[in-house]
């Protein structure tokens, strides 16, 4: 088993590059179990139903023009495509890039600070279809 230090994860929202910005990022991909079990089964039995994509990420709080703040609030309600990479945005087989087509952005919170503290604000991006690039 190979364990991989991730140091440089590419995230991209909107066409919005934020990677710079970037503290930590999960992308969760759920195909949603339906219950098929007939009455003569012995056993509950499932099949795939609808998928489910979630991106989470925390980011530093950046204010001004085309930093996170404005990139964020532009966004807020609506849908947007993000991509994932392990490393940068351009795929290969030790890299691979998830591109999720149709997230909705629902919440923001533009402000959340502590004395002392760097801003940072967690986003969740739902929704959408995913694909996924391992050659360019």
């Amino acid at each position: 088993m190979t364990t991989t230090n991730l140091t440089a994860t590419y995230l991209s929202v909107d066409a919005n590059d934020l990677s710079d910005q970037l503290q930590d990022c999960t992308l969760t991909i759920t195909k949603e179990a339906l219950e098929n079990t007939a009455l003569d089964d012995t056993a509950r039995t499932y099949t795939a139903g609808l998928e489910v994509c979630e991106v989470t990420a925390t980011l530093f709080l950046s204010y001004g023009a085309s930093e996170v703040e404005e990139i964020l609030e532009g966004i807020l309600g609506t849908s947007v495509d993000v991509i994932v990479g392990k490393n940068s945005a351009t795929p290969a087989t030790d890299n691979p890039v998830y591109t999720v087509q149709g997230m909705y952005f629902a919440e923001f919170t533009p402000f959340n600070n502590g004395v002392g503290e760097l801003s940072m604000v967690d986003i969740t991006l739902t929704g959408g279809s995913y694909t996924r690039a391992v050659s360019p």
